[in-house]
């Protein structure tokens, strides 16, 4: 039943029963209020008190039925695939050139490691984390991690360019081993963030984006108007490599050389607290009518028998050991 429904049963079937027991209580008025034949005038208030406290509870009671099967009833939540977000750093010589940050006074990798606290800072929810790096070729460091304190470890400074062999840096092949890695994961469940100067051999021609893969951030760091000199070429951040690489793969280029990356580009990738409301929920207010409906029909009958009547029947005791009620 409704709770209002049953709630205004209640309050119907107890109206009638006071409407009784005040016709009961008038035939009775002398002998329980002595010869005024009255109460205390605060007393008309009780049938009211004891019909609303009844329906309060009664009304409450149904709320709390009506949670409880809601609930029993419910259907349990479908097992959702995490999401992955998979970082694919560029960890070649070019990227420890001190050109990068709003000063211009970071090495490339110090800005690459700083955007990727950022980025962990805003995002959240059931995450799966991993980190293809490459230089001459490209390898999985950390897959399906849980704990973001491994992508961390990563990029502050884990040698894992030691484990490739000197050359120059080949973008191409490393976007293409990482779609790869990716490839075979469940759809639409793969977030990837390229982080990379560009500066690179001749691309070779990007793979597709495959289906698992539901969107892709270029995220490019280093000087995009200056160059640095190493190994016989000047070396900047080479924005038209960039956005090619994103077009090939439908997603986005962004320079974070001296702006973090917009909250608005991660997506569903980040997780928004709600405000807290303020006021009570529907079931705290049931769990409030019951409490006060239930403490004010237990005080009424005290304050009914102690302050109701100024009529007392009193028990004296007799002289000389008789005893006589007055």
């Amino acid at each position: 039943m409704n709770p209002v429904s049953a709630a205004l049963l209640v309050l119907l079937l107890s109206a009638l029963a006071e409407g009784l027991h005040a016709r009961r209580v008038r035939v009775a008025a002398r002998l329980a209020f002595g010869p005024e034949g009255a109460s205390r005038g605060w007393t008309m208030l009780a049938p009211f008190l004891r019909c609303l406290a009844i329906t309060a509870f009664a009304w409450g009671l149904a709320v709390m039925w009506q949670l409880h099967q809601a609930a029993k009833d419910g259907k349990p939540a479908e097992t959702k695939e995490p999401v992955r977000l998979v970082f694919v750093a560029d960890l070649s010589p070019s990227m420890y050139l001190k050109d990068a940050g709003p000063e211009g006074k970071q090495t490339r990798q110090e800005r690459m490691r700083e955007e990727v606290e950022a980025l962990l800072m805003r995002v959240g929810g059931d995450l799966r984390y991993g980190v293809i790096g490459f230089y001459t070729e490209a390898h999985s460091v950390v897959m399906d991690a849980h704990d973001p304190e491994l992508v961390r470890n990563v990029f502050n400074g884990l040698p894992v360019q030691y484990v490739m062999k000197s050359g120059s840096t080949d973008l191409g092949t490393a976007i293409n081993a990482a779609v790869k890695v990716v490839d075979g994961m469940p759809a639409q469940t793969v977030r990837l963030v390229v982080f990379t100067d560009g500066d690179t051999i001749p691309l070779q021609p990007i793979l597709p984006r495959p289906k698992s893969v539901k969107d892709v951030l270029v995220l490019g760091v280093g000087n995009p108007r200056k160059g640095t000199f190493i190994a016989g070429h000047q070396s900047r951040q080479d924005v038209e490599v960039l956005a090619t690489v994103a077009r090939a793969l439908r997603g986005s280029y962004f320079d974070v050389n001296e702006k973090h990356l917009p909250t608005d580009a991660l997506g569903d990738l980040v997780v928004r607290t709600p405000l807290p409301k303020s006021g009570l929920d529907l079931a705290q207010l049931a769990v409030l009518a019951m409490a006060l409906g239930s403490a004010v029909l237990a005080l009424l009958p005290v304050a009914l028998q102690y302050l109701g009547s100024r009529w007392r029947v009193v028990r004296l005791e007799a002289e000389a050991g008789e005893g006589s009620v007055r």
